[in-house]
């Protein structure tokens, strides 16, 4: 809608405009004589604008004047009004998909709530979603107890996952899910530094770990270290080429960047992949075709 209505008034203010600015420019050859009316060509515009308002009155052209003042300010108050209301738009999708916890956990569902995790009990099964349960006592439940605050995509108390997760790191300090999972804590918190470090470790301990490279990108993104931001999603990509979020993650990355030809072309893959939500966010703003 913003577009149309934008696509609408600029191509007629400027018709009208330029009708204007012809019908003063003639009396400025008129009454100004040849040298005042080349000035307004050279200066395309704006020293016919100048002399107009100087002979507004002398030349009964008041109201002339002030359309044309009326028609040059308005493109700026529409851009203002709009614009911001597109950036508005934006940022708030970015939040919805780089930034929100709820989805850059999304693709580590499944990894999270594998019971590959608790390698020390693979049958442990998630204790009940009571409130102000407290977990076992055994150090192998410690894992279960952080994941039975994950709901509807998040940490409902991630500061209590957190000290689960470092529970359980203390248990089994080369579990690398564990560490990534407690990056995800510190990112639910906004401590994205702390997050970082969790997924270095974690990358550390498994350098092939496509999750945590894009967990790590999402960090330094929030903290606009965009370049940072793209380097591990070109990693995550390199170990799992069909990361539909990685794709979507970086093609943001290069938007920031003003990469506006490859951000669109990691939308349109995200999207081939599954996952459309930046494709169809640049396609409404006019970013992409």
């Amino acid at each position: 809608m913003t577009e149309m209505i934008l696509g609408i008034l600029f191509p007629l203010l400027s018709l009208v405009g330029l009708i204007v600015f012809i019908i003063v420019l003639i009396k400025q050859f008129k009454h100004g004589g040849a040298l005042q009316g080349i000035l307004g060509i050279i200066t395309c515009g704006l020293w016919t604008f100048i002399w107009g308002w100087i002979k507004h009155k002398s030349l009964a052209m008041t109201k002339l004047m002030i359309l044309w003042t009326i028609i040059q300010v308005t493109p700026l108050i529409l851009f203002g009004v709009f614009g911001a209301a597109m950036m508005g738009e934006m940022y708030k999708m970015i939040g919805e998909i780089a930034g929100d916890p709820k989805l850059v956990m999304k693709q580590n569902q499944e990894r999270t709530v594998n019971p590959r995790l608790n390698r020390n009990n693979a049958r442990a099964k998630l204790p009940k979603r009571t409130v102000n349960k407290a977990p076992a006592a055994n150090n192998t439940d410690w894992n279960a107890a952080a994941l039975a605050l994950w709901q509807n995509g998040q940490y409902n108390d991630p500061d209590k996952a957190k000290k689960y997760w470092d529970k359980a790191i203390a248990a089994n300090p080369r579990l690398a899910e564990a560490y990534n999972n407690r990056g995800l804590a510190f990112y639910n918190l906004k401590q994205h530094q702390q997050a970082i470090e969790d997924f270095s470790q974690a990358i550390r301990i498994n350098p092939k770990y496509a999750e945590a490279y894009n967990n790590r990108g999402n960090a330094y993104y929030a903290l606009d270290q965009y370049q940072q931001a793209e380097a591990d999603f070109n990693q995550s990509l390199q170990f799992k080429p069909k990361y539909a979020r990685a794709h979507l993650n970086r093609g943001l990355a290069f938007f920031q960047m003003q990469k506006v030809t490859e951000s669109c072309s990691d939308f349109k893959r995200a999207c081939d992949l599954g996952d459309c939500d930046g494709l169809q966010w640049a396609m409404q703003n006019g970013f992409c075709k």
